[in-house]
């Protein structure tokens, strides 16, 4: 056994804060092969496995030398959190609107994030139930489940949504069922009395607008709606210079004109472009680092950028 490998391993674990089970996922191992490693006492390839932590050691060395593109306080940002504060504080409903890539997701669990204890976020996903929706909601403030009619979960959920001053934030809400959607307002608003917040595609708007969907109870109690067109040029400069202060405009609009609205690709973009610089050892990024870096992602319409 190399011990170099292993006190490298055990000093990266304990600078990283990453624990044992995680990292031995990361490498391919269980965590019991990784824990016998450590105390010597592995029976198995030692060699294959040193060459798994050194390759490990190796990608999370590279990820910490590239500066994370950090949450930056955008106009859309501060819109976004300020339409949830609403909702929050006044107990009321917000309906926020935006194109994939917009941000909204971020600014979502940027306010969850900061207001910890007063808030549930769920991510809906495809197909999702009014049971589910009441199971989530109940599991995230702690509720019993087990042998508890669903009418008296129920109650409990708003009982303790009205005791708490609570807001419960939908991220994706286009993908519940449509049940579900006019559910979300009975159970929050009206009997938890508590803030609710819609985020989804503009397929949401249409279905709550839909007369067929029957919304018109959810339509009458928006009180708060908020459309998104995306990221302007202002913003996408400021989250440039978070990560180069000294870049150059001209490197920004480039990285704009490929990414126009979609903050999310403008992200992806400039993580590209890290890797890039890193593999050629630049330290400011320039026209052939932003072409190189966008040839690899995918824009809509199946183009490449």
């Amino acid at each position: 056994m190399n011990l170099g490998i292993k006190e490298r391993l055990m000093d990266a674990l304990k600078s990283w804060g990453i624990s044992q089970a995680r990292a031995a996922r990361e490498i391919g191992y269980s965590p019991s092969v990784l824990s016998a490693f450590l105390k010597d006492e592995y029976q198995g390839d030692v060699q294959k496995l040193e060459g798994a932590i050194v390759q490990w050691l190796a990608r999370q060395t590279k990820a910490r030398e590239r500066k994370r593109v950090p949450i930056v306080q955008t106009e859309d940002l501060r819109r976004i959190t300020n339409a949830i504060q609403i909702a929050h504080v006044e107990n009321d409903i917000a309906l926020i609107i935006a194109d994939a890539g917009a941000g909204k997701s971020t600014a979502a669990e940027y306010y969850y994030n900061q207001n910890e204890t007063t808030t549930i976020y769920i991510k809906v996903f495809s197909g999702m139930t009014r049971r589910m929706l009441v199971h989530e909601i109940a599991r995230q403030l702690s509720i019993d489940i087990m042998r508890v009619s669903y009418n008296m979960l129920i109650k409990n959920v708003s009982d303790a949504l009205f005791e708490r001053n609570m807001v419960v934030i939908l991220d994706e809400a286009d993908y519940l069922q449509n049940d579900a959607l006019e559910f979300s307002r009975r159970l929050v608003y009206d009997l938890g009395q508590s803030g609710l917040v819609l985020i989804g595609l503009p397929r949401l708007k249409h279905q709550i607008l839909n007369l067929r969907n029957d919304h018109r109870q959810l339509e009458s109690r928006v009180g708060v709606y908020l459309y998104l067109s995306g990221l302007t040029k202002a913003d996408a400069f400021y989250i440039a210079i978070a990560v180069w202060p000294k870049v150059d405009k001209k490197i920004v609009e480039a990285i704009y004109n490929v990414s126009k609205n979609d903050v999310r690709q403008f992200v992806k973009i400039i993580e590209r472009m890290q890797q890039t610089m890193q593999l050629n050892k630049v330290s400011e990024p320039d026209a052939d680092i932003v072409e190189t870096a966008a040839s690899l992602i995918m824009r809509r319409g199946g183009q490449a950028a």
